[in-house]
């Protein structure tokens, strides 16, 4: 870990994404992620959190090229925090007012729910605390 003073600032900016349709997109990360759009020119679009909007998500519109599965390079997950066990029975809610397709994890460590952009791209919702250990936990391997 780099201290404060260190080379670099600490923390995550955003995430890019790059998309095949960026109305298409912003209609699912709008919607079905409940992110507010802060910018858009029609083919990069910038979207925050309404709790954290420190934290942003830039999608490019780059046409079909944009297809990402696992096993291949580029980004194929994204896990998303929420507060606590509550919050994933309050997304499933509205994913499921919603009709978007989600799979929920109950009896998983740690539970979660599992849902994807019209790219493909895995959104993985979860109550989970990062802990210090010598080895991530085993649901970072999640291949599926």
């Amino acid at each position: 870990m780099v201290p404060d003073d260190g080379p670099l600032p600490p923390g995550i900016f955003g995430v890019y994404v790059q998309v095949s349709d960026l109305a298409r997109s912003l209609s699912f990360y709008r919607d079905a992620l409940a992110l507010e759009l802060e910018w858009s020119d029609g083919a990069l679009a910038i979207l925050h959190s309404p709790v954290n909007p420190a934290g942003i998500l830039v999608l490019r519109e780059v046409g079909d090229c944009a297809r990402r599965d696992l096993g291949e390079p580029g980004v194929t997950r994204v896990l998303w925090r929420v507060a606590d066990p509550a919050g994933l029975d309050r997304a499933e809610e509205y994913l499921r007012s919603l009709e978007v397709p989600y799979q929920r994890h109950r009896g998983e460590e740690p539970d979660g729910l599992t849902l994807r952009d019209p790219d493909g791209v895995e959104f993985v919702l979860l109550s989970a605390r990062r802990q210090a250990s010598a080895e991530p936990p085993a649901w970072l391997y999640w291949y599926h």
